[in-house]
Formats: C-alpha cells, structure tokens, sequence
C-alpha cells in the first residue's frame, strides 16, 4: 500500500490516560454538570396554591452533539489558513472549508481552483484514486506518525482524503471542503488511543491537507517572481527594510512571498501562532527540538528559543521578511547573517527549485 508524507503541524507528542495520570488533550477537575437531572416540580405550602400551570417559561431539552465533561479535547485545533488572494472562511463554519472568490482577470475561478488542488498533491507526490472533473477528488493514503501514551508510544496513522467542489450558480465562487474517508492505525497493542481524540486529529489532518491546497493557489496565482538567479531561482539577498533593519530581500510579489512563508517558517522550527495578512505579520515561536513537518531543511537556525515576529512587506516585485524578537527589536545584521544559509535554501526548496 502506497503512503505519503503530508505536513501536519500540530502537538507531536500527547500522551495517554492512566490512574493518576490526565492526558494532555484531556481536561481536568470536576464534571458533576454532566449528572445534573431536572429538579422536581415545586410543591405548594400547607393551605396554599399553586397558580395555574403554564408553559410560558418551559425550558425546552438541549439537542447534544459530540462529546462532554472530560470527553472533550481541550487543544486548539488547527485553523483554515485563507492566505490566496479572494480566498476566505466563513464565521460559525462547522466544516473543513474555505470559498475562492473570482478575482479581476479570472475567467473561470472554478477552473482555477480545480487546476490548484490537483497541482498541490502532483508536488508533493500524493497520488489521486478518483477524481470526478471539477467536483471531487480522492487520495491516496497519506502517512503521519507521532508519539503518543505515557511511555511516548509511536503510533502511524494512515488516511485518505477527499476534496469537494462547489462552484456557485453565478459562476464567481467556489468552495472546497476537506475530510478524511479512510483511516488506518498502526500502534504498540499497548496504546489505546481515545475516539474523540482520533477525531480531533483527523479533523486537523483534514485542515493541514486543506491549507496545503490554499497555499499552493496562494503561490501559483501570482506571477510572483520578479528576479530570479542563473538556475531559475527566485532571487533572495541580505539586505534592508523600509525602516533600515536588516531583513531578507526576495525578488517576488508581496503576495508569492506571503504565502511561501506560510510553509518556510515551520520548515525552520517556527511555530505559527498566529498571522495578519493586512500588516504582513507572522507571530511565531521557535523551537529547537519541535520539527513536526516534513523536515526538508538544512538545518536549524542559530537563534534562542521565544517569541519572535516576522515581518512581510513589500509590492510587485520585492519584498522585504524581517524577524523582530517579542520585546521588539530587531535581528541585527550579523544575526540575519548567521541564518541566511539556511532560510535561503528553505526558500528555494519550498518554490520549486
């Protein structure tokens, strides 16, 4: 059976529950609300009356879905990542999905976005089982492995994952939603992994493979790069902000650029805690020791573990990344100059070249 490697970003190491021991996903204290019954009826006192009965004030049965009490996975689930250009969420959305708007230009956004999903999984070698042309398309299987349990037991789980798309009657928007059809696990038979936590990791799987495709738009829609070096690279140098920090200097569009950080900084050892598109911001936090994606970087940078924030910004044709530490100040020259080697090739390896 044929598996892939796709990058999943995420808590790499949870462990599971034991007499004295709470999981990591798994939230402690006392459920008692979960027992709680509907009291009984209010009693009259000796020689007195109870009003006529009315259904005014009737509270109706709640409708429970999912888990409760300590059932519940506490982590913070992944979020869909709507960095292309037109693309977008909707508040409250109960799916794995995001909607592509018709940009000025596009003829056929349906076209557009078919044409990425299916580039995304040709780069990185996922092959397809079904596809039905412009609707649906159905992976292979594709391979994460972690730790779990107490004694970091490693586990492997296979899925496979289908992509739904639907364009709107007027022609001008489409979305695509992700989920997992298929699930293998492979574990010590030891490890008894929790349903509901099973669920909440396919449904990160489901995002990760989700942002994967909106990354790949976000980096083909542009015509992004400007410069590029003699063996078709895109063009990357030390040099100077806007505001006179030392940065990084890439020959591409803001928007190319924006994107491709979106893959670059985990590459590295950033974890991406948060981002702003409209002031170019990525708030990340660096660990050493936390590779958790497909580990295609030369090696780690030489910086101190933290907070740090990464600044994009630029037009067309250049852009600036400049990286501030969480009180503020910015990498100095020689500090940008001891990580350039290996940011620059994690650049070039995650555009292609």
């Amino acid at each position: 059976m044929k598996a892939n490697l796709l990058v999943l970003a995420g808590a790499a190491t949870v462990v599971a529950s034991a007499c004295t021991f709470t999981p990591k996903q798994q939230a402690e204290g006392k459920f008692d609300y979960t027992e709680l019954a509907a009291e009984n009826s209010i009693q009259p006192a000796p020689n007195k009356q109870l009003p006529d009965a009315t259904n005014r004030y009737t509270v109706p049965d709640a409708e429970r879905k999912g888990p409760i009490g300590k059932e519940v996975p506490i982590l913070a689930p992944k979020l869909v990542w709507p960095v292309a250009d037109g693309s977008r969420v909707e508040e409250a959305e109960d799916q794995v999905r995001v909607y592509f708007d018709e940009l000025d230009g596009m003829s056929d956004i349906e076209q557009y976005v078919w044409q990425g999903a299916l580039q995304a999984l040709r780069i990185r070698n996922i092959g397809v089982t079904e596809q039905v042309d412009r609707q649906r398309i159905k992976t292979d299987w594709v391979v994460e492995t972690f730790e779990y349990g107490e004694e970091d037991e490693e586990v492997t789980i296979l899925r496979r994952f289908q992509f739904d798309f639907n364009t709107a009657e007027h022609g001008r928007t489409t979305a695509v939603n992700s989920s997992v059809i298929d699930r293998e696990i492979t574990a010590a038979d030891t490890v008894e992994i929790d349903k509901n936590y099973l669920s909440f990791r396919d449904r990160d799987a489901a995002t990760a493979a989700l942002n994967m495709i909106i990354s790949e738009i976000a980096m083909t829609q542009q015509t992004g790069v400007a410069d590029v070096d003699d063996e078709g690279a895109v063009l990357i140098d030390m040099g100077f902000d806007e505001d006179g920090y030392a940065s990084f200097i890439m020959g591409a569009s803001f928007s190319y650029t924006w994107a491709l950080m979106k893959n670059v900084l985990p590459e590295l050892g950033f974890e991406v805690d948060d981002f702003n598109r409209e002031n170019g911001r990525y708030y990340v936090t660096y660990k050493v020791d936390d590779s958790f994606w497909s580990g295609r970087s030369e090696g780690k940078l030489q910086l101190p573990e933290g907070a740090y924030e990464v600044k994009v910004t630029g037009d067309a044709k250049r852009t600036s990344i400049t990286l501030f530490r969480d009180n503020g100040d910015a990498l100095s020259a020689d500090e940008v100059m001891q990580i350039f080697a290996p940011f620059a090739t994690e650049i070039r390896t995650q555009s292609g070249v």
